[in-house]
């Protein structure tokens, strides 16, 4: 492991310091740890924003009988939008710590919301008046919102260092031993007619004679079969002087008009 994730995780596991200067402290019961501390207060500020709504109609009869200096078409609007501002930055902490942790620690932080939530069980369990006045004292600690910006300074930086990390790990080198597979054939490949002298030759198109095969001459008769046959005159026999014409066919008479 690297230095830097080192520290990093060193940071992210270091319990949250004492609340120290003025604003609402942390009350008795809550964590310590940084990421549960962060899961704490989004659960007790979310728990307080769901309230607004059960009790708004009792704040206006406590500001018609008290008076208030702020006019504003719902009781404590820009408070409302300040908290969930807030709320926002603190479920971002939440989440930014659970991506950079090396260990799962969704439950952890299911728990303290739980737990931060639980906070407004006595009030709830109460008249919306009480209920009312309860949320009307409330505050969210200031340690909520300064342990959320460190949470999340701290889970980007260890959030990098871990990538670096695992990006330094040197990938599996191929061993040069092994014999590359040899390319395999190109169904879609054709061969050459001028070059591949074992491509059969096409056979001829439908319909065209073909021409007939070249055959060696007649050895005893001496002559080319390619020739056709003429009529020889025939051999003399002893009978018949050689000096004498050879006898030619009948030839069959003409018709007598």
């Amino acid at each position: 492991m690297i230095p830097a994730l080192a520290l990093a995780l060193s940071l992210m596991l270091a319990d949250t310091p004492p609340d120290a200067g003025g604003g609402e402290p942390l009350p008795p019961g809550a964590p310590t740890d940084s990421y549960q501390l962060s899961a704490w207060c989004y659960g007790a500020l979310d728990e307080y924003l769901g309230i607004y709504e059960r009790v708004k109609p009792d704040l206006r009869d406590i500001d018609h009988m008290f008076g208030t200096s702020v006019v504003e078409d719902e009781p404590y609007h820009s408070d409302m939008a300040a908290a969930r501002v807030e709320l926002k930055m603190i479920g971002d902490s939440v989440t930014e710590a659970e991506k950079a942790s090396p260990r799962p620690i969704s439950d952890q932080g299911l728990q303290a919301i739980q737990l931060g939530r639980s906070i407004w069980s006595v009030a709830e369990a109460k008249t919306h008046r009480e209920l009312a006045r309860a949320w009307m004292l409330w505050a969210l600690p200031d340690r909520c919102d300064s342990n959320a910006r460190e949470l999340t300074q701290r889970s980007i930086v260890f959030g990098k260092a871990l990538n670096y990390n695992n990006a330094a790990t040197p990938a599996p080198q191929a061993d040069p031993n092994d014999a590359a597979p040899p390319p395999a054939a190109d169904s879609n490949a054709q061969a050459s007619p001028t070059t591949d002298t074992n491509v059969p030759a096409p056979p001829p198109a439908s319909g065209a004679p073909e021409a007939p095969a070249p055959t060696a001459p007649d050895a005893t008769t001496g002559s080319d079969p390619a020739l056709p046959p003429y009529p020889t005159a025939p051999m003399p026999t002893g009978d018949q002087p050689a000096d004498q014409p050879a006898q030619q066919p009948p030839q069959a008479p003409s018709p007598q008009p």
